[in-house]
């Protein structure tokens, strides 16, 4: 028995386990070889709508989001308390515990949400550069900058693993991109494990956002040597990354 299949806009190429033989302008199919079958977006990925109960939720997740990000700046992480969210949220605080675990979960995922803005931002001045290396280098650079001006980051400089938590949430899914891209590109030859890497990096930029934050260090500078550091952990030579880093600079001076 044989199937009659009508003719559809070619948009994606599908392919099936199956002959096919021209027959009145249709295709014959019969379950032998491979054939291919031309079909529309809509019907290979049909788009998944999200429902009224779904939109409540991340609508409600949104005002608890929001209200602990007011807190952070007004009062700080210590004097934020759960009451204090659900009451600048209008929520009960049934509704605070369905979205999260508790307090820190709260505030890393408030933190993270800010950052991420910032990332995505960043991510999408730095792909202006062919170079990816130069292009890891300015989103780098562009975050940081960012997070050393970010009043929730002078906030969280005595909270070192929130912070550091709320970072590599924002950050980590750009960062594996762009590495993956250097790599892929043979710009990028890092030395040292994947995880035992992020870590050493994720760390040492806490470690510099603190000092450059809490003591005053130039802004600049810090920018320079962090992503100099970073680019020397890839696998780039100590000349190149601190050259790299000078040029990011460059792109990224506000003002």
């Amino acid at each position: 028995m044989c199937t009659i299949v009508q003719n559809k806009p070619k948009v994606q190429y599908y392919i099936v386990h199956y002959k096919c033989i021209a027959f009145n302008g249709c295709a014959i199919i019969d379950k032998d070889t491979t054939f291919g079958i031309e079909m529309t977006d809509t019907l290979a990925n049909p788009p998944v709508k999200p429902n009224r109960m779904d939109r409540r939720r991340e609508q409600t997740r949104a005002k608890l989001l929001d209200a602990t990000l007011t807190l952070i700046i007004e009062k700080g992480v210590e004097k934020t308390t759960m009451d204090n969210i659900t009451e600048t949220a209008d929520l009960g605080r049934r509704t605070l515990y369905y979205h999260f675990g508790g307090k820190e979960e709260c505030i890393i995922a408030a933190v993270a949400l800010s950052y991420s803005q910032i990332a995505e931002q960043a991510d999408k001045s730095a792909h202006l550069h062919q170079d990816p290396a130069l292009a890891f280098a300015v989103a780098g650079q562009l975050v940081m900058r960012k997070l050393i001006e970010s009043p929730l980051t002078h906030r969280l400089i005595e909270y070192p693993r929130f912070l550091a938590t709320a970072i590599k949430q924002a950050i980590s899914a750009y960062v594996t991109s762009d590495l993956e891209l250097g790599i892929k590109q043979g710009r990028f030859v890092p030395p040292a494990d994947p995880g035992l890497l992020d870590t050493t990096v994720m760390w040492m930029l806490v470690g510099i956002l603190i000092e450059t934050i809490e003591n005053g260090l130039d802004v600049e500078q810090s920018l320079i040597y962090f992503t100099a550091m970073h680019l020397v952990f890839l696998g780039l030579s100590r000349e190149e990354s601190e050259q790299l880093a000078h040029d990011a600079a460059r792109f990224t001076t506000s003002g």
